[in-house]
């Protein structure tokens, strides 16, 4: 665990799938035995292993739990809107101009963070193009005249 500063700015962050194997308990009297010293063993990002006559179990530190349950909460959430978006995706193919598919389109907008229109938009504004303005929309033409240039 790291005591300074410097030393929690440079640890590196564990991802769930950089989690490793950690120590292995053959048995709960030696989970017991091992004293406090057991279940300290397992570092950060380490998965420690205990195996009873009652079954396999896993450890690991709290800051690693915390991160799977954030995971699995935000899969669990994208879970839901993949199906609230399909669904919504089959109500407006079945029923484009219906009041009830625009409701639904305005709930997913706010639920899932589509800005509406009374937000500000991020996009920097930009200045219409002149009428005499020439613009060069073929790609080997630009390249023509860049060279050319």
């Amino acid at each position: 665990m790291p005591t300074t500063l410097a030393e929690q700015q440079t640890e590196p962050e564990i991802r769930p799938s950089q989690l490793r194997p950690g120590p292995v308990w053959a048995s709960f009297e030696q989970f017991r035995m091992a004293g406090p010293g057991g279940p300290e063993s397992v570092g950060a990002g380490q998965v420690g292993t205990l195996r009873t006559k009652g079954g396999l179990f896993r450890l690991l530190r709290d800051e690693d739990f915390q991160l799977l349950v954030g995971l699995a909460s935000e899969a669990k959430r994208l879970q839901g809107g993949l199906t609230t978006m399909v669904h919504a995706a089959k109500v407006i193919r079945d029923h484009p101009s219906s009041p009830s598919a625009v409701e639904l389109l305005l709930h997913l907008a706010t639920e899932y963070g589509v800005p509406d229109a009374s937000q500000p938009s991020l996009t920097p504004d930009v200045a219409p193009v002149a009428e005499d303005d020439e613009v060069i929309v073929d790609a080997a033409e630009l390249k023509r005249r860049v060279r050319k240039g």
